[in-house]
């Protein structure tokens, strides 16, 4: 059964607010989530849950930790928060895997603490930057569908983000979730990354999706390029959001990678 809980961090003392779910005795999976932040315990997550403890917290600035965007910086704020979500669990690593912005945050914890980082899933990771592939700016939408662009058809984003929820509250956590993600990624999404991906020493994964408008799939090898060792592969039938779009691939695919290494 997934619960959303409240913790108290040590020791940045910040508070963290965290679905769990799984078996605490399974591997640990720490879940970093995309633009869209997490809109409910879903699909994807159910299932990782089957062969993982699943720890997926909201980064600061998105969801119930809307209001502590300011206190972060950079990039090195959000790995500290993350090591020490692990450190408050009692968990010392993790199998990690990071979709859209928490795919940079993943490569960001793997680069500067490898230790705490079993395996490594880039979800069509942002944080570099192509002038070759530049892909929409997820940030210059119609302010009336102003994340329909992340999906592989914009008729999707009402079903898997918006249903079930009241719809003005979906909405401005919409908003409120793309202006923390622009604090990041705005105007160029460059966050600085490549000049430390090269001390990524654990397994690697890079999964691009079909239909992305936002990362190209020319992106996945230029990641896949600038890791040691790490391997690619494409997901169909999805755009961006893939643990939305489909939960059931991704959860094979973090699965058959993290606790078999394979890619198939």
């Amino acid at each position: 059964m997934a619960e959303l809980t409240t913790l108290d961090l040590t020791p940045g003392g910040q508070t963290a607010h965290v679905w769990q779910g799984g078996d605490p005795e399974s591997p640990a999976l720490l879940f970093l989530h995309p633009i869209t932040g997490i809109p409910r315990w879903g699909d994807a997550l159910d299932a990782l849950a089957k062969d993982f403890r699943v720890i997926a917290p909201y980064q600061p600035g998105w969801g119930p930790a809307k209001d502590d965007l300011p206190g972060v910086r950079d990039g090195l704020d959000l790995v500290l928060f993350n090591v020490d979500l692990l450190n408050t669990l009692g968990v010392g690593t993790a199998h990690v895997v990071g979709v859209s912005i928490g795919g940079w945050i993943g490569a960001e914890i793997a680069a500067i603490r490898p230790d705490a980082v079993q395996s490594l899933t880039l979800v069509n990771p942002l944080g570099l930057w192509s002038e070759s592939h530049p892909g929409e700016d997820p940030f210059a939408q119609h302010p009336g569908f102003p994340t329909a662009v992340l999906f592989s058809d914009p008729d999707r984003r009402a079903e898997l983000l918006m249903a079930d929820r009241d719809p003005m509250d979906a909405y401005v956590e919409e908003l409120l979730d793309l202006r923390a993600s622009a604090k990041f990624l705005w105007p160029i999404p460059d966050t600085g990354v490549g000049r430390r991906l090269m001390r990524i020493d654990t397994r690697t994964l890079i999964a691009t999706s079909e239909h992305d408008n936002v990362v190209a799939g020319e992106m996945g090898d230029i990641w896949r390029a600038a890791i040691p060792g790490a391997q690619s592969v494409q997901l169909a039938g999805s755009g961006h959001i893939a643990d939305l779009e489909v939960p059931e691939a991704l959860a094979d695919l973090v699965r058959n990678f993290a606790l078999e290494g394979v890619t198939a």
